[in-house]
């Protein structure tokens, strides 16, 4: 969303679409990178009661965030899940019992994995391991904050672009 919203003034439209999709997937990468100080455990545990109340929070807030911004900034928030997809065909194959010979590795993650660890300043970021610390979900709150208040101030620029300027009639 952020993405896409400041991405929007790039004329022609296709154009400005087209820079938004490789912005959007790479930033992926990045974030997956910076995943790696939040709480993200490699395997579900549904024992685990802060487990399951921490997904519960980050599902409802997933789907709120999705309510409110799909519509104006689908195509950003599409590209910049896309890899996600990988995990979908992987686990899926998994529950359903069904091989699908050429996607047995997360083929769009190992791309962003590779640009990422190659290209510099992104192949230098080096961030702790986390994943298994619940108290690293603060971390991520801390993103997420991070990433609304981007969204609040890109929000509030547009409102001051699109107002009217009041003159005063002699």
């Amino acid at each position: 969303m952020i993405i896409q919203r400041s991405l929007q003034w790039i004329k022609p439209r296709p154009l400005a679409l087209t820079v938004t999709a490789v912005a959007a997937f790479l930033s992926h990468g990045l974030l997956d990178r910076l995943a790696d100080i939040t709480y993200h455990p490699a395997q579900a545990n549904f024992k685990d009661p802060f487990w399951v109340g921490y997904h519960l929070y980050v599902l409802i807030a997933t789907v709120g965030f999705l309510c409110v911004w799909w519509r104006r900034f689908k195509w950003g928030i599409f590209f910049a899940m896309l890899p996600d997809f990988d995990w979908v065909f992987i686990h899926g194959q998994e529950i359903f019992h069904i091989k699908i010979p050429f996607y047995r590795r997360p083929h769009m993650h190992d791309f962003l994995h590779l640009i990422f660890n190659q290209t510099p300043p992104f192949s230098h970021l080096r961030v702790p391991n986390n994943r298994h610390n619940p108290w690293a979900c603060l971390f991520e709150f801390g993103l997420v904050l991070a990433m609304l208040a981007v969204i609040w101030f890109l929000t509030q620029r547009k409102r001051q672009d699109t107002k009217s300027p009041h003159t005063a009639s002699p």
